[in-house]
């Protein structure tokens, strides 16, 4: 699977344990075990697109307004990466 330059769960291995998302907008607040991520989506998966997965249903995604978009994201990975 190509990467095109996305960050993967593999790059997490031995960085993160947790892998947190939040959003400022719409007070979306999770944490995943990187672990079951790559069990789920293997270490080749990508970060950006399981994130828009997990967010397909959050109202302000859904809304389409193009200046209140969905914010969700890693705040950790900035540390890591």
């Amino acid at each position: 699977m190509p990467r095109d330059g996305a960050i993967i769960f593999g790059d997490l291995i031995g960085k993160l344990d947790v892998l947190r998302v939040a959003c400022d907008k719409c007070d979306r607040k999770g944490r995943y075990a990187v672990a079951r991520l790559i069990e789920q989506r293997t270490r080749y998966g990508k970060v950006i697109d399981w994130l828009a997965e997990i967010t397909a249903d959050c109202p302000k995604k859904q809304a389409g307004n193009m200046s209140d978009q969905c914010a969700a994201r890693c705040p950790d990975l900035p540390k890591v990466m």
